[in-house]
């Protein structure tokens, strides 16, 4: 269905003095930086891309080195983990060795984790290159939100605005009036095409434009949160609990196939076809039933774990019934919180196997909600 277009009107002395304020420097570094990777890597050219051109971590200068730190000036991603890329040469906190890392949702190989990238890379060139781009195809490209905004700003700016982060075009369309909902893609076209509106802007660089848009909006809005706390704002709880739910059925899928493996290893393998699957009975008080040896059970409770930033503290959640039945006489020795880690993208990518009595004694314990029972004396 088309969108309605929404077009804004700016200030016109805003405009000016914004043009009498702003540093050319910034809006020449950027158009120099976007041309050298243009030269560097030409989309005509991108077939012919390889591991070595493409990852970063290699010292030299690669397709998503250019993307993340040469281009800064013109659009700036830095922050998230190098697992944006898709893969990437390098070490992790945990292992040192510099080597290829790769999410699993690319690949079980560097080859093949690259092969993915790589066409999902000319998957995305080539819609944005229609005269009609797909947005709905566009978003759903399984490279990360923020480089593929990056990519197509850098290819398209005529066409996508060089604002990759999803909140921030979320809070400019917002401002502009557009729908909720949208494509991410569609808001950066959107941006775009209000530029062209305005007599002013339609003489702007991209980056020039971008710059105000930042200025008037977005650390208008960071200000705002600054000095009032924290801003409210509607939230989708439908959205968000679809969104738990299915981190939620990742993260026991994810444990599933990691306790398959345990029992293979522990020459136990006979009875993996003897675990039950209890997700879809609470009462219980654990996901699956397991075995520590031919007669021993173990009882599996799995939870997606959520990092707090800048805290270095981890959280998960565990209900009444869930701490009633890991502390009971029957279930204490053998019960297990199986916490599933994710990356950047939403892909479970380890599990830490923790006895609850043991995880008990070292971690804090907070009551997150209340039961509160009640009289109704208006009979």
């Amino acid at each position: 269905m088309e969108t309605k277009v929404v077009k804004p009107s700016f200030d016109e002395s805003e405009l000016r003095e914004f043009e009498v304020q702003y540093r050319t420097d910034y809006e020449e570094n950027a158009l120099h930086a976007r041309g050298a990777f243009l030269d560097a890597f030409p989309k005509e050219h991108l077939n012919n891309l390889t591991v070595e051109d493409y990852v970063i971590g290699l010292q030299k200068p690669t397709f998503c080195t250019f993307v993340e730190v040469k281009t800064r000036f013109w659009a700036r991603i830095q922050g998230a983990t190098a697992s944006k890329f898709g893969i990437y040469f390098g070490k992790t906190k945990s292992d040192p060795q510099r080597k290829y890392r790769f999410a699993k949702k690319f690949g079980s190989s560097k080859i093949s984790a690259f092969r993915t990238v790589k066409e999902e890379l000319l998957s995305l060139i080539s819609e944005a290159s229609t005269k009609t781009p797909d947005f709905a195809t566009i978003d759903q490209n399984i490279l990360s939100p923020m480089f593929k905004a990056k990519i197509l700003s850098l290819y398209f700016p005529e066409k996508f605005i060089n604002v990759c982060s999803n909140d921030h075009l979320e809070l400019l369309a917002a401002e502009f009036g557009l729908p909720e909902g949208l494509y991410f893609s569609e808001y950066q076209n959107k941006l775009v095409s209000f530029k062209a509106d305005n007599q002013t802007t339609r003489s702007w660089s991209y980056p020039k434009y971008m710059a105000f848009l930042y200025r008037k909006y977005i650390k208008k809005y960071k200000l705002q949160k600054s000095n009032s706390g924290r801003i409210p704002k509607n939230v989708d709880f439908r959205a968000l609990q679809e969104r738990r739910d299915a981190r939620g059925k990742a993260a026991e899928e994810y444990a599933l196939e990691w306790e398959k493996k345990r029992l293979r290893g522990a020459d136990l393998g006979r009875l993996v076809t003897k675990i039950q699957d209890r997700t879809d009975r609470p009462g219980y008080g654990y996901d699956f039933l397991s075995y520590n040896s031919d007669i021993s059970e173990r009882y599996i409770e799995v939870k997606s774990v959520l990092k707090l930033n800048g805290s270095g503290l981890h959280r998960f959640y565990i209900s009444q019934n869930e701490k009633r039945v890991s502390d009971s006489v029957t279930h204490q020795p053998a019960y297990y919180f199986y916490l599933v880690f994710f990356d950047a993208d939403g892909v479970a990518v380890d599990l830490f196997p923790a006895r609850a009595a043991d995880l008990y004694q070292k971690v804090q314990m907070d009551v997150d909600s209340f039961i509160v029972l009640f009289q109704d004396e208006r009979q």
